[in-house]
């Protein structure tokens, strides 16, 4: 069965986004996409929380790199793969610094189905890991705040300890509670 994927385009070739869908399709995916080609539909896109961007490096209106720094800057953990007809080394390296997962020329697709699996994969991952990192952290809050209830306890015990020993004192009784630390 084919694995369902929601892929945001930034691409401004109607014919280079059927030849991306056709290669996933071929490799295992039943992609669903949206095609946008300026920055503000991009940014909507983003909104919807597609599984994957899969972005041309070059739009007359738009750019891959700036694709990427956006998705980026989104913090929605997104994978991001930049998809060119030439891509140099330098855009290249440019664009794994926004933080892309991997780049390709659009006459080379032929590992893009193994690239998007992994990409998910380390999503995946990243997301289980935030999740076990929110879950420590929610448990030293809520143990930072049973070690204030105790030592809240402990303190007002040693004060009733001393109120006590005082009132013996005033009955001219021997104290009852002996202080550890003054002994």
């Amino acid at each position: 069965m084919p694995t369902p994927l929601n892929i945001l385009f930034a691409e401004d070739s109607e014919d280079d986004v059927e030849l991306i869908v056709g290669e996933l399709r071929r490799t295992g995916f039943s992609p669903q996409w949206h095609r946008v080609e300026t920055e503000p539909d991009f940014l909507a896109g983003l909104e919807k929380r597609p599984d994957i961007v899969l972005a041309d490096y070059s739009m007359p209106q738009f750019s891959g790199l700036r694709a990427a720094e956006l998705t980026l800057a989104s913090e929605l953990n997104i994978p991001f793969i930049l998809i060119s007809g030439t891509v140099g080394e330098d855009m290249a390296v440019e664009a794994m610094k926004l933080g892309a997962t991997d780049y390709f020329l659009k006459d080379r697709l032929a590992r893009l189905g193994k690239a998007v699996e992994q990409a998910l994969e380390k999503k995946q991952l990243r997301d289980q890991q935030k999740r076990a990192e929110e879950a420590m952290h929610n448990q030293l809050e809520e143990l930072q705040r049973w070690q204030e209830t105790v030592l809240g306890r402990e303190e007002r015990i040693l004060e009733l300890k001393h109120e006590v020993n005082e009132l013996l004192a005033q009955l001219k009784q021997p104290a009852r509670y002996f202080n550890p630390d003054n002994v």
